[in-house]
């Protein structure tokens, strides 16, 4: 959100550009799709404004501001750009749902297991010990 405010508080266009391409350039892979994602949430809280269907000059400057940057933000980082700048962090990400699926599935695989033994009690529940070590 810093960010975003730096940008804003730019006098013109042009420099709001400049320095929008210049955090991008310099931006963690794990924050380029977050930034995305709140620069479209902005943008997109400006209701009508957003689709031009009212004049955007009746909400303020601020509001073109705000525009301009939801603009320069999609010419700049077009959603390729975007897939080859994060690709890190979505290797990462698909990285860590697979460990947290496989750690599910063995866990599901042992209570299976634990269940069919004969030390799980005849009213569903293990024994006292089973639970601690699952």
């Amino acid at each position: 959100l810093e960010h975003i405010w730096y940008v804003l508080r730019m006098e013109t266009k042009s420099q709001r550009r400049a320095l929008l391409s210049e955090f991008i350039d310099v931006m963690p892979t794990l924050d380029v799709r977050p930034f995305v994602q709140v620069i479209d949430n902005i943008a997109s809280s400006l209701g009508d404004a957003a689709k031009g269907e009212i004049d955007p000059v009746a909400l303020g400057e601020m509001t073109n501001k705000i525009l301009q940057l939801h603009r320069d933000l999609h010419d700049l980082l077009p959603p390729e750009r975007i897939d080859l700048m994060a690709r890190d962090a979505d290797e990462w990400a698909a990285k860590q749902k697979k460990r947290i699926l496989d750690q599910r599935r063995d866990a599901q695989k042992r209570l299976a297991s634990a269940e069919s033994s004969e030390d799980y009690g005849l009213d569903g529940s293990m024994r006292r010990g089973e639970v601690e070590r699952f």
